[in-house]
């Protein structure tokens, strides 16, 4: 066999005695070698193991699946999930006319509309309107 630099690292890593003549002289002498080897390959194993079943961390809380929304008309509270409201406003879900729009509660107990919809109220439902006071975008009578 030539002696090469892959010739010359084989001897460095086996030994000065086995000259790289045969592989079962390179098996041989990598024994004790073969058990490191084996050992970092099944530590390795159990590390990827233990990311991939690791749970999800993150620092936002989960989006929910149903949001509070507030028939701009009777003051109805309903709790939709996206499929039932892919619109806003969404259809009240026994007259079929689209009042429905996202609401919040608030700590003091009030039901109000984000700021975001005023501008919906003001134009779109502005004719279905009963209930929600303009200035403070508060529903009256706090939601049903």
């Amino acid at each position: 066999m030539p002696a090469g630099p892959r010739s010359q690292s084989l001897r460095i890593l086996v030994g000065a005695r086995l000259h790289a003549s045969s592989p079962r002289h390179i098996i041989a002498a990598m024994g004790p070698m073969k058990r490191h080897l084996k050992l970092i390959a099944a530590l390795l194993m159990l590390g990827v193991a233990a990311f991939l079943l690791m749970p999800e961390s993150s620092p936002y809380p989960p989006i929910p699946e149903r949001f509070d929304y507030v028939c701009v008309s009777t003051g109805e509270m309903f709790n939709l999930s996206i499929e039932e409201a892919a619109r806003i406003p969404a259809r009240h879900p026994r007259t079929g006319v689209a009042t429905l729009i996202p609401c919040v509660r608030r700590k003091d107990g009030s039901v109000a509309i984000e700021e975001g919809f005023r501008d919906l109220l003001e134009g779109e439902l502005s004719k279905y309107n009963h209930v929600v006071d303009m200035e403070t975008l508060i529903v009256k009578g706090g939601g049903s």
